[in-house]
C-alpha cells in the first residue's frame, strides 16, 4: 500500500513539474515556479510563493526581491513597488536592472527610486566613512572613495552641495592614504637596522591619531573677511603645519574655496594664526591640521531683503 502511494506521489509531482514545462527537480523549488508563474502572468501567486522564501545566499535574495519588484509594479502597486525597489537599492546602491531583465515600465519605476535615493544613501556612505576616518580605521579610505564612486553615477542629478562633497570625501581619502602610509613606516621602524645620519634629522611631522600625542589647541584662528562671487555659503579646508612653538610654518588649501579668497585665507594662516603647541610624549612637536572653513557670503538679512541672506545674529 505505501509503495502505491509513493508511486502516486511521484507520478502527481511529474504532472506538476510537466504541467509547467519544467523538470521535477525545477518544479520544486520554490524561486522557479515564481519565476513561471510570472511569465504566465499569475502575479498574485508568484508573489505569494517569493513571500514564502526564507533568505538564502544573498544572490538569491537580490533574485527574489527582482521579481517581487515585477510582479508588484504587474499589479499596478506603486507603493510596495517602491518600497522593495527602496530596499534593493539600500542593500547595494550601485545595483541597476538591465533591459534583459525587466520590462521598460519596471526599468522607469526603478530609476525614478533609485535617483530619488542616491543623494540620501551618499550622504550615509559619507558619515560613515568621516566616521571612519576620526577612528583611524584604516578603512576609512576605501569608504571616501566609495563615495567619489557614488557621486560618479550617470543617475545622480548634479547639486552644488554634491559637488563640494566631492571635493572634500577626495581630500579626506587622500589624507587617509597619506596618514596610512606614514603610520607604516613608524610600525616597523623597532624591527630596522639603526641608522645614524649624516646631518641634523628633520623633525618628525605627527597628524592626529599618533600614541601619546596631543594635538594643537587654538589661540587664533579668526577668517579673514571675505568678497565671494556668489552670495552663497562656501566651504573648503586649510592644512596647516604648526611647529614647536604654535606657529604656523606652511600652509595651503586641501579644499579650495575661490582663488582670491584662498591666497587671502593662506596669508592670513601664515601671519596671524597661532596655536598652543601640540605635545609628543609631553614635549612640543610639530603637527599638521586641517583646519574646516565655512564662510557665508550671503548679506544679512533686513525688512527689506529675506531671500538668500543670512540672520543678523546666526546661532
Amino acid at each position: 500500500m505505501s509503495v502505491i502511494r509513493v508511486s502516486v506521489s511521484i507520478a502527481l509531482a511529474s504532472v506538476i513539474g510537466l504541467s509547467l514545462g519544467l523538470p521535477l527537480r525545477a518544479a520544486d523549488d520554490p524561486l522557479v515556479r515564481a519565476k513561471e508563474l510570472y511569465r504566465t502572468a499569475a502575479y498574485d501567486e508568484a508573489l505569494g510563493i517569493l513571500d514564502g522564501i526564507s533568505d538564502s545566499s544573498p544572490s538569491a535574495t537580490i533574485e527574489v526581491n527582482e521579481y517581487r519588484v515585477f510582479c508588484l509594479v504587474a499589479l499596478d502597486r506603486k507603493d510596495d513597488a517602491k518600497s522593495a525597489i527602496t530596499a534593493l537599492v539600500t542593500a547595494d546602491p550601485s545595483y541597476q536592472l538591465s533591459e534583459a531583465q525587466a520590462s521598460p515600465r519596471v526599468r522607469a519605476v526603478f530609476k525614478e527610486v533609485r535617483e530619488a535615493l542616491l543623494p540620501s544613501i551618499i550622504q550615509h556612505t559619507y558619515a560613515d566613512a568621516k566616521a571612519a576616518f576620526d577612528k583611524k580605521d584604516p578603512q576609512a579610505g576605501a569608504q571616501f572613495e566609495r563615495v567619489l564612486t557614488l557621486l560618479k553615477d550617470p543617475d545622480l542629478k548634479p547639486t552644488p552641495e554634491l559637488t563640494d562633497l566631492a571635493v572634500v570625501a577626495a581630500a579626506f581619502r587622500d589624507l587617509s592614504a597619506a596618514r596610512d602610509a606614514a603610520a607604516a613606516p613608524r610600525a616597523a621602524a623597532p624591527a630596522a637596522a639603526p641608522v645614524v645620519p649624516s646631518k641634523p634629522a628633520e623633525p618628525i611631522v605627527y597628524r592626529d591619531g599618533e600614541p601619546n600625542f596631543t594635538p594643537a589647541t587654538v589661540i587664533n584662528q579668526a577668517l579673514p573677511t571675505a568678497v565671494l562671487p556668489e552670495r552663497r555659503i562656501y566651504t573648503g579646508a586649510v592644512e596647516v603645519l604648526i611647529d614647536e612653538t604654535g606657529k604656523v610654518l606652511s600652509a595651503k588649501m586641501a579644499m579650495p574655496i575661490a582663488g582670491v579668497y584662498d591666497r587671502q585665507l593662506i596669508q592670513t594662516a601664515l601671519n596671524t594664526w597661532k596655536y598652543k603647541p601640540a605635545l609628543k610624549n609631553g614635549a612640543p612637536a610639530r603637527y599638521t591640521k586641517i583646519v574646516n572653513v565655512r564662510v557665508d557670503a550671503r548679506p544679512a538679512c533686513t525688512t527689506f531683503e529675506n531671500a538668500d541672506c543670512r540672520p543678523a545674529n546666526p546661532k
